[in-house]
């Protein structure tokens, strides 16, 4: 007896799975000689609801989350200390610290405790530097625990891009042996692909956004004469 013909709409989830698991997601190269497109608004992680996709996806958008919560920490913290200073929205940290070392007038220095840098004052200061030695403070206390945070990243994360880039080649059984769950994967096949894309993009992330936080606590200590790493 022949063999059964698969429903069209299974042959067709089978070839797109079949792509997916061909297809592995590498970094997007500009085209010379063509104007740069406008920055295209931020993917992460979804869910599916299927089992055996969110068994990967799951700790997959935890470690996604970390890095975006990083990012705009981050962003959050140049912010505030521009606003402490009244300086105007987008001013780079360099050119804040500057400000503030010049209108603190030689009475602040770096205090290391603990491995942890603070900026203290030896006289009193007008009120707009002492909200900006504050603002600075509270990053050069969050900072360094965001970095210990983000430590672990790259590793977890190329460990669970490799079983996402492998689900495609599993669930092919899923999809022919279980109709019901069948119908599921193929309507979330468009969630798997940009959830491979970006766990792809991870652990990059995930060095960039700590690499940055180093770079504004160097910036920030060394103003005062301290330096980062403090040891």
């Amino acid at each position: 007896m022949s063999t059964p013909r698969r429903p069209t709409w299974i042959r067709s989830a089978l070839a797109v799975l079949a792509a997916l698991a061909i297809a592995a997601p590498g970094p997007a190269v500009a085209k010379k000689g063509k104007k740069k497109k406008k920055k295209a608004k931020a993917v992460h992680v979804q869910l599916t609801g299927v089992k055996s996709l969110d068994k990967v996806f799951k700790p997959l958008k935890k470690i996604d989350q970390k890095v975006t919560k990083a990012q705009k920490h981050r962003r959050k913290g140049k912010d505030a200390i521009n606003s402490a200073l009244g300086l105007k929205k987008g001013t780079s940290l360099p050119a804040a610290m500057a400000h503030l070392k010049k209108e603190a007038q030689g009475k602040v220095n770096v205090k290391v405790n603990g491995g942890s840098p603070t900026l203290e004052a030896s006289d009193a200061l007008p009120p707009h530097i002492k909200e900006g030695i504050e603002a600075c403070n509270v990053l050069l206390k969050s900072y360094p625990k965001a970095i210990k945070e983000l430590a672990g990243v790259p590793k977890q994360a190329t460990k669970l891009v490799k079983e996402a880039k492998a689900l495609p080649s599993s669930l092919k059984s899923e999809i022919t042996s279980d109709p019901t769950n069948a119908i599921a994967i193929v309507r979330n096949l468009g969630v798997v692909k940009d959830n491979i894309k970006v766990a792809s993009q991870l652990p990059k992330r995930a060095a960039k956004v700590t690499k940055g936080l180093n770079k504004d606590l160097k910036v920030m200590v060394s103003a005062f004469g301290g330096s980062w790493p403090p040891f």
